[in-house]
């Protein structure tokens, strides 16, 4: 048999607070967190991501969503993603590069 390496694993708990705080301020007053919790579950059990984490990021006046592995992958896709969405509406690519922001 051929040995396969175990994918790594997000804890549900790191999972449902980078999907909760990413949330608006408006729906995570709207619904109690046991109840949003119980709903996360369901979807993330379906639908999980393995290997990916999404790391949400602010450049400039742009907000930029990405899946990686890390954050370091992650840092690369969206200074990739910035000059892609620059270029696409004739922006000048700031001369220091992105100043890319996390959010929560």
């Amino acid at each position: 048999m051929l040995d396969h390496p175990k994918p790594k694993t997000v804890s549900f708990e790191t999972a449902f607070r980078d999907w909760w705080w990413s949330q608006p301020q408006s729906f995570r007053d709207s619904i109690g967190l046991s109840a949003a919790r119980a709903c996360f579950r369901g979807g993330y059990t379906a639908g999980k991501q393995t290997t990916e984490r999404r790391f949400v990021f602010k450049a400039g006046r742009l907000r930029i969503t990405v899946w990686a592995t890390g954050v370091v992958e992650a840092k690369k896709k969206a200074k990739a993603e910035a000059d892609f969405r620059a270029a696409k509406k004739g922006w000048p690519i700031p001369k220091a590069g992105w100043q890319l922001q996390e959010e929560r």
